[in-house]
């Protein structure tokens, strides 16, 4: 009997502890960004004056026509939109599968990546409105990974 107490208990911490692929699980450091916007396909984190933050998208191929007023202006609202480039949005790839970027539209900058988690995709993007920012979001990005143990992956 307490055996199959202690296998219970086990099994209970282990399945607690293992990581759901929600866009509201990941870990973000509530000191920076401390308000949010949230939708079925993401999640973005603000400081109070929207100049910085985080969002958190589900990798899709399409968009679902959610109000995304409070994000409007801000940053783009589909995280698939910064893994590609075109005539207003730059992207720079790094060798650990991450990217630079710069938003002309949204007059941010930035760091952006494509993480697996339970066979889901997901687009992290750090941002803000200050181009001498990259290397503070850099290693952001880099804490944000180690917290919520991911690793970028090719895009």
């Amino acid at each position: 009997m307490k055996k199959l107490l202690l296998v219970l208990i086990i099994s209970t911490l282990l399945i607690g502890s293992a990581y759901a692929a929600n866009i509201g699980d990941f870990k973000v450091d509530d000191k920076l960004y401390s308000s949010n916007f949230n939708n079925t396909d993401c999640i973005v984190y603000f400081d109070d004056a929207k100049t910085s933050g985080v969002g958190i998208f589900k990798y899709l191929d399409t968009v679902d026509d959610e109000n995304d007023d409070a994000i409007e202006g801000i940053i783009m609202d589909d995280g698939n939109d910064y893994l590609v480039a075109d005539d207003d949005y730059q992207i720079n790839k790094n060798s650990d599968n991450t990217a630079n970027f710069t938003d002309v539209d949204h007059g941010s900058y930035g760091v952006v990546e494509v993480v697996e988690v339970d066979n889901e995709k997901f687009v992290i993007v750090f941002w803000s409105k200050n181009s001498n920012d990259t290397s503070k979001l850099m290693s952001q990005l880099t804490e944000f990974n180690k917290d919520n143990n991911l690793t970028a992956i090719a895009f």
